[in-house]
Parts: C-alpha cells; structure tokens; sequence
C-alpha cells in the first residue's frame, strides 16, 4: 500500500488515544492489516534502481496532504507519531531489503520470520485502478474519522 494512504490511515489513532505507545502500536498495527486488503503499491523490483523519486513523492505526498486535512495540528506529538507508527512497517522492510540477501539469510530466524510475515499478508495487485479503490475506500474513512475526532 502506498505511504500516502499508510498516513492519511494512521491519522485517527493520534486523536482517538493519548498514549503516545498506544498510538504507534495502533497505527503499526492497523498499517499490518490494511496491508492484507487488495492494493496497488510502486513495486522497486520492477525497476533497474530503486526508485527514490518516486518513493520519496509518496511520502510527501501523503504529509502535504495530511497537512490540507489537518493545517498544523500535523505538528502535534500524537499526529507525528500515528504518522511514524503508520509507516513504520514499510520503513523498516525497505531498511530490511537494503541489507542484501546475505545479510538477511545470516539475521536471526525470527527477524526473518516478522520480515516474512510482512511479505505474505500483503494482498497486492498490478492494477492502480483497482487496487487503488480501497485505498481510496480506506482513506475516505479514515478523513471522515480524524475530522470527527478532532
């Protein structure tokens, strides 16, 4: 799923909660379940070098436009961190694919096994259109939620 809907998702959680853990475990976790609805994600391996750019307009897209949504209660510490808790899976399996196979096949087995469990409920499809609806389903609830807890 792309970055832009793993934020808008994790908005709610730094208005629904105030513990800053429970935030973070909340929007990491609900990052791991929209993970396992179909969706349309930039896939690096179908290109020669990763693609920063790409990547990189994903994630700021999705801040510019949590900004639009939320002007600078962005900045608040419990937005900040649902954003960080939100993305954080994806962030941690890019640093994960940076490391090599080598370095990975050498990693503690139950290292490899969280990174796995990552690849498998990811429920991905080559269509933006149709993996790009429940995206758009997913962060459609997720605005009506934040603009209703706020």
């Amino acid at each position: 799923m792309l970055s832009f809907s793993h934020t808008i998702i994790s908005l709610p959680f730094g208005f629904a909660f105030t513990n800053v853990f429970v935030i973070f475990l909340g929007a990491f976790l609900m990052h791991l379940v929209s993970d396992m609805f179909l969706h349309w994600n930039i896939y690096p391996h179908h290109f020669k070098r990763y693609p920063f750019f790409l990547v990189s307009l994903d994630v700021v897209s999705g801040l510019v436009a949590s900004y639009i949504i939320l002007d600078n209660s962005l900045f608040a510490i419990p937005i900040l961190v649902a954003i960080a808790g939100g993305n954080a899976p994806d962030i941690l399996h890019a640093a994960w694919s940076f490391m090599g196979k080598n370095r990975q096949k050498r990693s503690p087995k139950s290292i490899q096994a969280i990174f796995h469990f990552h690849e498998i409920i990811q429920r991905e499809t080559p269509s933006p259109l149709v993996g790009g609806l429940w995206q758009i389903v997913f962060c459609s609830i997720a605005i009506i939620l934040t603009l209703s807890l706020r």
